[in-house]
Formats: structure tokens, C-alpha cells, sequence
């Protein structure tokens, strides 16, 4: 039975992957199964509208019925839940604190935050908002957002008197640059003094950003730059894990 189950949902990812239309023996040769075992297992998608049939090409593609199970998924889907898990395992093998943070407005808002085991912390915590350019893990928020927006904040967010850091706008064109070069952004002693911060995007179902992790780690703890390779790899694997839970394609 768990066979025949895995069999099913993998026709299903096959039909998910673009608008192709697939024939029985394009699935059969995609899955190695037998033609007659694909066309028992669409047949019965079809009984239930998983998967339509064109009966003219002889072609199946999903059907509508995967729509509504899709918005109750989505409906029933907190980033916040999902990134529990990844972020006490961050932590774990980092020992930093880590964050899940999220765009509101145009600051960057703490939603999930992870203890680590070290007893010298940063003092942010759930709920705790601070500029979209402050800090890695909310500029790497600010990176991927649209053209349109991100010229809207450099022109009205950054000569603020209350602005944190204060930044030219070419300098912070420059760092969104290399960060979406990088996948990951990464500051030193710009939101906390003596310490290094680390943030990678996460991505949704559209494969847009939805919202970032990483950590802060004081430069105590950062001995080489070995090590900070390692921290912005922990940090992008990360994200990567929260993403493909998220619903994202991108990878």
C-alpha cells in the first residue's frame, strides 16, 4: 500500500513541474513503472479530479480538484511553526541565537526567536522592529524587494534623523547589490557592536521573499574567517530548508 501511495504522488510531482502535458508513456518512462500501473493510478486521479484528461492528445495534466487542497494547506501553513525546528537546529550546531524575521511596513519585525547556548545574548526579541537596512538579517529582506520599492525607501527612509545606521544611498545600493550576488548578507558592528550578523532569504510558493533567518555572533566567537564561512553556510542552509517548506521552487 505505501508503495503504491509513493508511486501516485511521485506522477503527481512529475505533472506539477511545468505546463507540460504527459501521455502515459511519458510517465511510465519518467517513473519506470509499467504503462498499465500509470494508467490505473491516473484513472483513478481522474475519478477524483486530481488530473484531467484530454482525450483528443491522449495527455493528462492536474485537475482542479488539487486547487482547494492547496489553500487549505496554505491556510493551515505558519512560517512560524515551520521555522521553529530549523532554528533550534541552528542554533545548535551555530551556538548563536537565531531569528526568523519578517518585512512590516519598512522595518523588519523579530517573528521566531531561538536561545542559543551561550550566555552573552542580543537583546532582541518577538515583536522587537528596527529599519529594513539595520542589520543583516532584515537588509537581506530589503535586498530582494521590488525595484520600485527599493527606491521608494532609499529616497524617504535613509536622511530620516532617526535613520539606523545612518548610510549614503550608493553605499546601501552597493550592499543590496552583492547581496543578492551572494545569496546571503553579511554586516560587521552595524547593529551590534563587536559582533558579526548573518542573514539569508526564505522563499514562498511564488518564489518571492517572504522572510529571512540568521543569527548575530560576537566577534568573540567568530575566531577565523573560516569560521564565518561556516556560520554563512549554516545560515543559507537554513533558509534553503525553511523555503522548500514553504512552498518555493526557486532551488
Amino acid at each position: 500500500m505505501i508503495q503504491s501511495l509513493l508511486r501516485s504522488m511521485e506522477i503527481l510531482e512529475i505533472l506539477k513541474e511545468n505546463s507540460h502535458k504527459y501521455s502515459i508513456a511519458e510517465l511510465a518512462e519518467r517513473t519506470s513503472l509499467p504503462p498499465s500501473t500509470v494508467h490505473r493510478i491516473l484513472q483513478t486521479f481522474c475519478d477524483m479530479n486530481y488530473v484531467l484528461r484530454d482525450d483528443s492528445a491522449h495527455t493528462y495534466e492536474l485537475g482542479p480538484a488539487l486547487i482547494s487542497l492547496g489553500r487549505a494547506a496554505a491556510s493551515n501553513f505558519r512560517i512560524q511553526n515551520a521555522a521553529a525546528p530549523i532554528l533550534r537546529q541552528l542554533s545548535s550546531s551555530t551556538r548563536e541565537d537565531t531569528y526568523l524575521i519578517i518585512q512590516s511596513s519598512d522595518k523588519g519585525l523579530v517573528l521566531v526567536k531561538q536561545d542559543g547556548p551561550n550566555h552573552l545574548k542580543v537583546v532582541e526579541e518577538f515583536g522587537y522592529e528596527m529599519d529594513l537596512h539595520c542589520g543583516a538579517i532584515r537588509k537581506v529582506l530589503l535586498a530582494y524587494q521590488s525595484e520600485a520599492y527599493i527606491n521608494y525607501y532609499l529616497d524617504t527612509r535613509l536622511d530620516r534623523p532617526e535613520a539606523f545606521p545612518q548610510i549614503s544611498r550608493r553605499a546601501l545600493e552597493l550592499e543590496l547589490e552583492q547581496i543578492r550576488r551572494d545569496g546571503v548578507a553579511v554586516t560587521h558592528g552595524e547593529y551590534v557592536h563587536d559582533a558579526a550578523g548573518i542573514g539569508a532569504p526564505v522563499y514562498g510558493p511564488d518564489n518571492k521573499v517572504i522572510a529571512s533567518i540568521g543569527l548575530v555572533a560576537p566577534y568573540s566567537r567568530i575566531p577565523n574567517e573560516k569560521h564565518l564561512e561556516k556560520l554563512m553556510e549554516d545560515v543559507k542552509n537554513a533558509a534553503h530548508d525553511l523555503s522548500i517548506m514553504s512552498g518555493s521552487t526557486k532551488f
